[in-house]
This record gives C-alpha cells, structure tokens and sequence, in this order.
C-alpha cells in the first residue's frame, strides 16, 4: 500500500531544487538587507516540509498556504533590483497552486453533541422513580398514617412561632444593646479593591493582537498610496496579506495599487524610459496575481508600450549626447510651446545645427537652421 500511495504524489524535487538555489541567494544577500535571514528560514521551512510529504501536524501538504508565504520573499529581491530571482519565485509559486487540491465545503453539523446529550438526558433522570417505589414499599413497616404525621407537623411549627412571638413581646425580649451587631453586616471585605484592577486591565491587554496588526498595516498602506509612496505601500500590503488576504480593505488597496502603477508605467514610457516602463509593469502583474484580480489593462498597456516608436529624451545642455545622435530624427519642444522637428547635424557654440526638409511648391527644400539652445526645453531622439 505504501508504493502505491508514494507513486500518487507528485514529483517535488525539481520545485525543491529551484526552492534551495533561492534559499542560496537569500544567504548571499543576507548582507544587503536583515530581512533576508528571516526570508531565508521561511524557505528552509518550505523545503522541510516538501521533502517530508507532509506538514509538521501530519496534515497533507498545504500547496496554496506555501504559495502565499513565497510573496514576500518574491517582494523583497524585487525591491533591491532582482527582478529575476522574483520572476522564478512567482513560477514557484504558481507550480505549488496548481498542486494545491480542490477544497471541499465544510458541512457543519447541524445539531452540536452537547444538544445530543442534553436531549438524552430526562430519559436518565425518569429512572429515579425506582427509588419512590421502595420507599412506598417500606411505608407498612412504620404504621404512621400521613394526616398524623402533617398534624404534628403543624402542631410543633405553631408551638415554634408562638415562642418567638413571646421573646420579642413579653418581658424577657432581648435589650436593645444587642442591636449594635448590625455594624458588621457591612464589612470591609466586599469593599476590597483588588477585583477591580484585575478586571479593568484583563481587556486591556489583547488591544495589540493580530486583528489590530491588520488595521495598523491596512492604515500605514492607505496613508502610503495617498503619498505616492508605493514600495512603501506594497510592503504594508504584504504584511497585511499574511494576516487576512481577503480582507476588503485589503483587496481594495490592492486594486487601487495595480491602478497607480500602470500610471506610474505610462509615464516611464513617455518619458524614454523603456526598462523603468517594463519593471513597473511587472510588479502590478504581480500584485495582481496575488489578490486574484484582473490583469487586462496591465497586458494592454504593455502591448501599447511594445509598439510604441522607442526615443530618448536629453536635455538640451547635454552637448555630448545631441553630437553622439548627429544624423538622427528630432523632435524639439521649444520655450514657446512650438514642436520643430528635423535631423540633427551637429552643435555648434550655443546653437543646434537642425537638418530641415521643407516643402516648397511641390518640391523638398533641404536647409540647416541654426537652434539656440537656450530656447530649447527638452530634445526628443528618435532611434531610426
């Protein structure tokens, strides 16, 4: 039997492998950032329970729970420039989801055991009667008929109230003195304080527990996103996923965070900065794959961004960059708001040297105008 179910599992070692050449680079980097030795124990825990088939409780492995934990570890390389150590944690990642099982509705048990027993119990408490029917049993022996034995019943509690009755009337009532006893019905012992700092401290405690951590990490990711600080809001983001990913609050700032970055990857792109562009486009697909949300404007805009024409913009006081592009398309924004575009032949003192086509009557007029840089705001560089 145990050949049949070891041939059933899947093969974990090349996920294994791929997790222990990430654990190496963790230790290299240790150096570079603490929280890299943290990252690295969370990886030897992985493998642990990867190579022994099972969790430490004996339960089957949890593919998607060591999926989740592999976030953070994929952020962290990501934040100090490794975007392809992240790449090949996320293809980890998406191997141990599509290992993960699919999991089963919990059917709760309607009725609780407790109820159970307290149904069962008048059965077991009907059987006292036994007991009623050996005393009706051993009535005969005594020969005392019950209206007798009320009778003197009655007779000995009259005889009991009318001796009170003369205690407290007659001459022999008890002096007034005796009263004063009454001062120790108050006594001090139901005034002690040391209840009472016990029960105002004892709910006082919990109040940094995980559901606060949450809040604290949904809050610190708000306050982030509204400074357009969004490493910072990613990190917060990461911390509050370990505690609750499906929180509203959660998946909220997680949509809100893919939405900047797109933006912050369209400006890259108009700006020149083509590899600025592709890195930030990555990340918001990372993020959206961790919450499960829709990456369809991130595929768009990457594609917009692949046939886009590529250019470099320079600015116009980098005269050894504009002389390396001499012969190349131009485009110039000027400081009074005009677009000039031509080629660039060269510079010369404060001036540009602009290669300009022109159409006259019908034919192309070729001519060399000369730029002052100093009117120029930005020059954008085509590469042809």
């Amino acid at each position: 039997m145990d050949i049949d179910t070891d041939s059933n599992r899947p093969d974990l070692r090349p996920l294994i492998a791929r997790l222990r050449e990430i654990k190496k680079k963790c230790a290299s980097m240790g150096s570079r950032n603490e929280e890299f030795p943290l990252m690295e124990e969370r990886l030897d825990s992985i493998i642990k329970r990867l190579d022994a088939g099972e969790e430490p409780s004996g339960e089957p492995l949890a593919y998607r729970a060591m999926a989740r934990e592999l976030f953070p570890v994929a952020h962290l390389f990501e934040s100090v420039g490794f975007m392809s150590v992240g790449k090949e944690i996320a293809h980890v990642e998406r191997a141990l989801k599509e290992l993960a099982p699919e999991e089963p509705a919990s059917d709760a048990p309607t009725e609780p055991k407790s109820a159970r027993r307290t149904a069962a119990q008048p059965a077991a408490a009907a059987e006292p009667g036994a007991a009623d029917e050996d005393t009706d049993d051993e009535g005969p022996v005594h020969h005392v008929p019950r209206p007798v034995a009320a009778g003197l019943a009655v007779l000995l509690a009259a005889m009991a109230i009318a001796t009170m009755i003369v205690l407290e009337v007659g001459p022999f009532r008890p002096k007034p003195p005796v009263r004063p006893a009454a001062p120790t019905a108050p006594v001090v012992t139901p005034l002690t304080p040391s209840p009472f700092p016990t029960v105002v401290h004892t709910p006082a405690r919990p109040m940094p527990g995980p559901s606060n951590t949450l809040a604290d990490e949904v809050a610190a990711a708000r306050l982030a996103l509204f400074q357009s600080d969004h490493e910072a809001a990613i990190s917060h983001l990461s911390a509050a996923a370990l505690i609750n990913r499906n929180h509203t609050g959660v998946l909220e700032i997680a949509q809100e965070l893919v939405g900047r970055l797109v933006g912050d990857a369209e400006a890259a792109a108009a700006d020149g900065r083509w590899e600025d562009a592709e890195r930030i486009l990555e990340r918001a697909r990372r993020v959206a794959m961790r919450f499960g949300l829709e990456t369809t404007a991130i595929d768009r805009t990457g594609q917009r961004h692949a046939a886009m024409e590529r250019f470099v913009i320079v600015a116009p006081d980098d005269t050894r960059a504009i002389r390396s592009s001499a012969g190349r398309r131009v485009e110039l924004s000027m400081k009074d708001g005009s677009i000039r575009t031509g080629r660039i032949e060269g510079v010369t003192g404060p001036d540009l040297l602009l290669d300009v086509d022109t159409d006259v009557g019908g034919g192309i007029v070729s001519f060399t105008d000369d730029v002052p840089l100093a009117s120029i705001v930005t020059i954008k560089i085509f590469e042809d």
